[in-house]
């Protein structure tokens, strides 16, 4: 199990509320969801807010709708950088994250 099916059995099994915005940007296809924990009082809820952008929420399931919706708002619309290097053999050829890469 990966990526947002082990997210949401995490959430399912958590015992304690733990709220949260998170905003990210991808082209991958990802289905929409909200779930809900009775035990923490809490959603998780992925929804689509333009075409690459997302938002991932953890909050009450009776909450401040005013409140979450400006919060939400802010996530999205908050300036930020990203950085992708594209190089997936980061750290090849060395057998200990201690040691230092061999000169060649």
């Amino acid at each position: 199990m990966e990526g947002m099916e082990a997210l949401k059995v995490e959430f399912f099994k958590s015992a304690d509320p733990v709220n949260f915005i998170m905003y990210f940007w991808t082209t991958f296809a990802i289905i929409l969801f909200d779930e809900k924990n009775n035990l923490t009082g809490e959603r998780l809820v992925l929804r689509q807010i333009k075409t690459f952008e997302w938002l991932l929420v953890r909050c009450p399931i009776e909450r401040d709708e005013a409140k979450w919706a400006e919060l939400e708002k802010e996530a999205a619309e908050w300036n930020c950088i990203g950085i992708n290097f594209k190089d997936n053999e980061i750290g090849d050829g060395m057998s200990d994250g201690n040691e230092a890469p061999e000169n060649e």
